[in-house]
């Protein structure tokens, strides 16, 4: 009898140790991280908003969409006068970007701002591609479907990379060129971010869970000053982010390996240019900017203290004025 009892009483012993191991520390640490993973992607997963919606709270005064290259593709035309103005944004950005300088710019001249494939209410280019040669040759198709016989070209970021490459291989038809904070001379450097965006099937959460923290922690980077970086300037990149098909976008151009123009051709540039740059940029050293101005024979500078990335518009009223300024030959 007292064997059965120590046989019963030994299998409850191990029961009991079985049922305490899930509460071991090491276990309860571990499903408190996976509770709060959970959480967390739960609190960031959101569905692509209705383009319908977006294009009504996004489009502005003058806001049309051009067919290109199969794309219904969001510009801004304002004002109008003897100069055509083209504005190409950032990356991570859109045409609002330019609001400053339109408001300025158009008292004057005719200013055209435009969503680049796979931002703003553009959104993604119809066969995934984001290289530099394809929005190249957007520009081009660009230029043609707006009878541009001869314009001034600006961009900033990914913008002016697109505007230098352009003024490489189409020099008749601009008049002058400006660039932002223009990549080119830097050196090659992959974010962590961008190397899980090329980890096929892992880059698939990219499109669906988009931290809104994260969009304020990108544009503090871009800022010069984090004060400007208003909730109403994150809602707006957060929700065009999640115009459909933009955040697909975003690891598609991860993809894309040889995504830049070669910086020697910089050196054949004979349009008029006007080099701005942020002296606080982060993303690109100022020392680029007289990179930029020692290869192209007929350039101009100016750097803006407290200004980040992104100068139209942090400094939008100074450079702005400064451009106006090139334009008219007083700079």
């Amino acid at each position: 009898m007292s064997k059965l009892f120590d046989y019963f009483k030994t299998r409850r012993w191990i029961r009991l140790k079985k049922w305490l191991a899930y509460f071991r520390l090491s276990r309860l640490i571990r499903w408190a991280i996976y509770i709060a993973l959970g959480v967390w992607v739960y609190n960031n997963w959101h569905e692509s908003l209705d383009p319908v919606n977006l294009q009504a709270k996004y489009t502005l005064p003058g806001s049309t969409f051009i067919p290109v290259d199969g794309m219904q593709v969001h510009c801004r035309i304002s004002g109008k006068g003897p100069t055509t103005v083209l504005l190409l944004h950032d990356a991570n950005s859109s045409l609002h970007t330019w609001n400053g300088w339109t408001d300025t710019l158009s008292a004057t001249c005719k200013v055209i701002s435009v969503d680049l494939p796979g931002y703003g209410l553009t959104g993604p280019h119809p066969r995934g591609s984001y290289s530099a040669f394809m929005y190249a040759s957007f520009l081009d198709s660009l230029v043609a479907r707006l009878d541009l016989k001869k314009f001034v070209l600006a961009g900033n970021g990914l913008g002016a990379e697109i505007a230098w490459f352009y003024a490489t291989e189409s020099p008749d038809k601009l008049e002058k060129l400006v660039l932002l904070d223009a990549p080119g001379f830097e050196a090659e450097k992959s974010s962590a971010l961008r190397w899980v965006a090329q980890i096929p099937v892992i880059n698939r959460t990219f499109w669906k869970i988009t931290p809104r923290e994260f969009i304020r922690i990108m544009l503090e980077d871009v800022y010069a000053d984090d004060r400007d970086v208003s909730d109403a300037l994150v809602e707006r990149h957060f929700e065009l982010l999640r115009y459909p098909g933009n955040r697909k976008a975003f690891t598609d151009r991860a993809q894309v390996e040889e995504n830049h123009p070669p910086v020697d051709e910089v050196k054949k540039i004979t349009t008029p240019t006007l080099i701005l740059w942020g002296a606080e940029d982060t993303r690109i050293s100022p020392e680029h900017a007289y990179s930029f101005y020692r290869s192209i024979s007929k350039s101009l500078i100016r750097i803006y203290r407290n200004t980040g990335h992104w100068p139209q518009e942090e400094n939008a009223a100074q450079s702005a004025s400064d451009v106006k300024a090139f334009l008219e030959g007083r700079f």
